[in-house]
C-alpha cells in the first residue's frame, strides 16, 4: 500500500513538472515593439500577426538627421547624413562603415541613388545641385539648373532623386507642383515625367461657378500638390508618393507617367515620406510618423507596422521616419531622423510565406500558390490577403465556383464578378436550349388556344372577371390606381383633387410596401453590388430617417402650401408622394433582384433603372402637386424649395430642443442626486 502511493506521488510530481514546462514554454514574449495591421474584406484597418521583428539598432554611426537610405546590388547601405553633410557606405553583414563621402560642396544631402554601375548620385537641395560620384566616391559630374528658357522660372532644388540605365534623372524638386523633374544624362531639361491631378473642393468649385471674372482672376489658383520621393525599380518602373492623401499615396507609373494601379492603394498614414521596391516587385513605403506600409506588386496593402512614439528609446518606435530600404535578404531598414538610429527588421515566418505565396502566383505557379496559400490560412483563419490569393489560384484553375466563396470571405468583389460571370456563362449554354423549347412550345399553346376560344371567349371573359374581383381590393385597387398615374399623371391627380380618386388607407399600403422594398434594397442586394455589411449598418437609423424625412416632407409641404393659397388638403399632400412613387418603387425592386444575376459590366443597368425610375417618380410627384394645389410650374418649385427650406429649419429646432432636453435632463438628475445625498447624510 506504502508502494502504490510513493508510485502515484511521482507520477503526479512527474506530471505537474511536465506540464508547468509545457506552460514556460508555450508562453513567449513577442518581440514586436508595435502591432502589425492589414486590411479586412470592408477596407478597414485591423491586426494581423506580426509581419517583421526588430532586429539590430545601430546607434554609433553619430548620424545626424539622416534623410535618405539605398541599398545596392552588393548589398551595401547608403545612408545620407544630411545633418552631417555626408554620405556613408555600410556594409550590413559586416556591420561597420566602408566608405564615407564628404565632399565640400555638400550643403544639404537629402536623396541619393546607386546605379547597377556603382555611380552615386547625391540630391542637395541647399547646393541646388545634383553630384555625381564614381564607385570609389570620385566626383564625376555635378549638374546645376538646366539653362532652357523652359526650366527659367522653376526653382531648383532637388530633393530626391531616381536614374534610369540610360542616365536619365528624375528629380523631386522642393516647391515644384509641375511634376517630376525629368534631365538627360548631360543634365538637360526633357520635361516633367508626371504630375498630380490638382483637387478642387466644394466651395471652390462653388466659386468658379457664381464668381465674376474679375473676382476669380483674384482667387488663388489651384495648384496640385507635389511628389514627396521618387523610386526606381530594377526593371526599369518608376514610383512616387504624395503626403496629404490616404488614398492613391503611393503610384506606380508607365512609360506616358500614368498610374498603372487600377484599384485604390490604401495607406495608413497620408505622410508618405519614403517608397522601395524589392527584386519581387514588393513595395514598401513609410510615413514621417513611423509607419511602414508594405504593399503587393499590384498595389494590395500586405501589411502595416511601426509606430510613433518621440519619448521612448524602444526599437522600432520613432521620433520621425523619413526613408526605408530593403536588402537582399529581405531585411527592412529604416533611419529615425530625429534621433539618429539605424533600425533593422527582420521579416517573420509568416510574412515570408505571404511573400513566396505571392512569388509563386506571379511566377504562374496556381497550384504552387494554392498550397502555400493553405499554408497561411491554417495560422489565420480570416486572412484576406491569403483567401484573396486562394481565390485567384482558384479563378486561374478555372475553379470558378471554388474561387467565388473566397473572394466573397477576401470581400473582392471584381474577382468575384469575372468567375461569376464564368459561371454564369457556363449554366446559361446548359439551360438555353431547354428554356428556348419551352418558350417555343409556351408560345404555340397560347396560340392553339386562343384560336379554339375565338368564339366562346371563356378565357378571355374569366380573365376579365379576375380582374374585376381583383380590382375591388382595396390595396389592389390603389396600386392600379397609382399604375394609372404612370400613364396619365394630371387627369389621374385632377381626381384625386375632386376626391373621386385614391385614399389615405391605400397610399399608407403603398408607403408600406416602398418601406419593405426600400430595405431590401439596402439589405439584400447580391454580393457584387451590397458594399456595406448588414451588421455594419445603422438600421435604426436608417428606418427612423426614412420615416421622418417623409412625414416632414408631407408637413412641410402641407403648411406652406397652406400659405401659399393651395388648394390640396393634408390628406391629398399626403396621397401624392405614395401614387408617384410607383416607378421607384418599381426599379429598387428590379435592381435588388437583377443584382443577383449581374456582373459589373452590367452595372450600368442597374444604374439606368434607379436613374429612370427616380426621375419618373419625381416628375409625377411634380405633376401631382401641380394639379392638386392648382399651382403653375414656377409656384410648384418656389413650394418644393421652401418645404426643403421649413424641413431644413424644422430639423436644426428638434436638435435643440432635443440638446436643451438632454442637458435639463442632466441638470434635475444632478440636483436629485445632491438632494438625495444631503438626505442621506442627514
Amino acid at each position: 500500500m506504502k508502494k502504490r502511493r510513493t508510485r502515484t506521488a511521482w507520477v503526479l510530481l512527474l506530471a505537474s513538472l511536465f506540464l508547468g514546462f509545457c506552460e514556460t514554454s508555450t508562453v513567449l514574449a513577442s518581440q514586436a515593439t508595435s502591432y502589425t495591421y492589414t486590411l479586412d474584406d470592408n477596407d478597414d484597418f485591423v491586426r494581423t500577426q506580426d509581419a517583421y521583428l526588430p532586429e539590430r539598432t545601430i546607434t554609433d554611426l553619430g548620424l545626424k538627421n539622416p534623410q535618405d537610405l539605398f541599398i545596392d546590388r552588393e548589398n551595401m547601405l547608403y545612408i545620407a547624413d544630411s545633418g552631417n553633410r555626408r554620405i556613408i557606405k555600410y556594409n550590413i553583414h559586416e556591420g561597420r562603415v566602408e566608405m564615407e563621402l564628404a565632399h565640400a560642396g555638400f550643403t544639404t544631402p537629402r536623396g541619393l541613388f546607386v546605379t547597377e554601375a556603382g555611380d552615386l548620385y547625391v540630391a542637395d537641395a541647399g547646393a541646388k545641385t545634383v553630384f555625381r560620384f564614381s564607385k570609389e566616391f570620385e566626383l564625376k559630374e555635378a549638374f546645376e539648373k538646366p539653362d532652357t528658357p523652359l526650366f527659367s522660372d522653376t526653382n531648383f532644388e532637388p530633393n530626391k532623386i531616381a536614374v534610369d540605365k540610360n542616365g536619365n534623372m528624375y528629380i523631386i524638386g522642393e516647391g515644384v507642383y509641375s511634376g517630376v523633374i525629368q534631365l538627360s544624362h548631360t543634365g538637360d531639361f526633357l520635361g516633367y515625367f508626371t504630375v498630380n491631378k490638382s483637387k478642387v473642393n466644394f466651395s471652390e468649385a462653388l466659386q468658379r461657378l457664381i464668381f465674376s471674372r474679375e473676382q476669380l482672376e483674384n482667387m488663388l489658383d489651384v495648384v496640385p500638390t507635389t511628389f514627396s520621393n521618387v523610386f526606381l525599380d530594377h526593371q526599369g518602373i518608376i514610383y512616387t508618393t504624395t503626403m496629404g492623401d490616404f488614398r492613391n499615396a503611393v503610384k506606380k507609373h508607365n512609360t506616358s507617367g500614368g498610374n498603372m494601379f487600377k484599384e485604390t492603394v490604401f495607406s495608413i498614414s497620408e505622410n508618405i515620406a519614403d517608397i522601395y521596391v524589392d527584386m519581387q516587385g514588393i513595395i514598401y513605403s513609410c510615413s514621417t510618423t513611423g509607419l511602414v506600409d508594405v504593399h503587393s506588386p499590384s498595389g494590395e496593402l500586405i501589411f502595416s507596422f511601426g509606430s510613433n512614439q518621440s519619448n521612448m528609446d524602444v526599437a522600432g518606435l520613432y521620433s520621425s521616419l523619413p526613408s526605408v530600404a530593403v536588402d537582399m535578404d529581405g531585411n527592412v531598414w529604416t533611419a529615425d531622423g530625429d534621433k539618429g538610429y539605424l533600425i533593422s527588421f527582420r521579416p517573420t515566418d509568416y510574412a515570408l510565406m505571404v511573400y513566396e505565396a505571392m512569388a509563386l502566383y506571379e511566377q504562374g505557379l496556381y497550384e504552387e500558390s494554392m498550397d502555400k496559400w493553405n499554408e497561411v490560412l491554417r495560422l489565420n483563419q480570416m486572412s484576406v490577403l491569403a483567401h484573396d490569393g486562394v481565390g485567384k489560384a482558384y479563378f486561374h484553375a478555372g475553379r470558378y465556383e471554388e474561387a467565388m466563396e473566397h473572394f466573397k470571405v477576401a470581400g473582392n468583389r471584381s474577382y468575384y464578378s469575372e468567375a461569376f460571370w464564368e459561371v454564369r456563362n457556363a449554366k446559361i449554354q446548359k439551360v438555353l436550349p431547354v428554356v428556348f423549347i419551352l418558350v417555343v412550345v409556351l408560345f404555340i399553346m397560347m396560340k392553339v388556344v386562343s384560336f379554339l376560344d375565338r368564339r366562346k371567349r371563356r378565357i378571355k371573359n374569366a380573365k376579365e372577371a379576375v380582374s374585376a374581383q381583383i380590382a375591388k381590393l382595396p390595396v389592389l385597387r390603389d396600386l392600379q390606381f397609382a399604375k394609372k398615374i404612370c400613364k396619365s399623371p394630371s387627369n389621374m391627380y385632377y381626381e384625386i383633387r375632386r376626391h373621386r380618386a385614391g385614399s389615405v388607407v391605400g397610399a399608407t399600403a403603398i408607403y408600406a410596401i416602398f418601406f419593405v422594398i426600400y430595405m431590401l434594397y439596402q439589405t439584400k442586394k447580391g454580393f457584387i453590388y451590397q458594399y456595406v455589411a448588414v451588421e455594419d449598418m445603422d438600421i435604426g437609423g436608417i428606418v427612423v430617417g426614412f420615416f421622418v424625412l417623409l412625414l416632414l416632407f408631407i408637413l412641410c409641404n402641407w403648411l406652406v402650401t397652406s400659405i401659399t393659397d393651395g388648394d390640396g388638403t393634408l390628406a391629398q399632400v399626403y396621397m401624392i408622394p405614395a401614387y408617384g412613387s410607383l416607378p421607384l418603387l418599381v426599379a429598387l425592386f428590379l435592381i435588388t433582384v437583377c443584382s443577383y444575376g449581374m456582373t459589373y459590366n452590367e452595372s450600368f443597368l442597374l444604374t439606368l433603372m434607379l436613374l429612370v425610375g427616380a426621375a419618373w417618380s419625381i416628375i409625377l410627384i411634380f405633376l401631382g402637386f401641380l394639379t392638386v394645389h392648382d399651382y403653375s410650374g414656377r409656384e410648384t418649385v418656389k413650394s418644393i424649395i421652401l418645404t426643403v427650406i421649413f424641413m431644413m429649419i424644422a430639423a436644426v429646432m428638434v436638435v435643440i430642443v432635443m440638446i436643451m432636453c438632454e442637458d435639463l435632463y442632466e441638470f434635475l438628475y444632478t440636483v436629485g442626486q445632491e438632494v438625495l445625498r444631503n438626505v442621506w447624510n442627514r
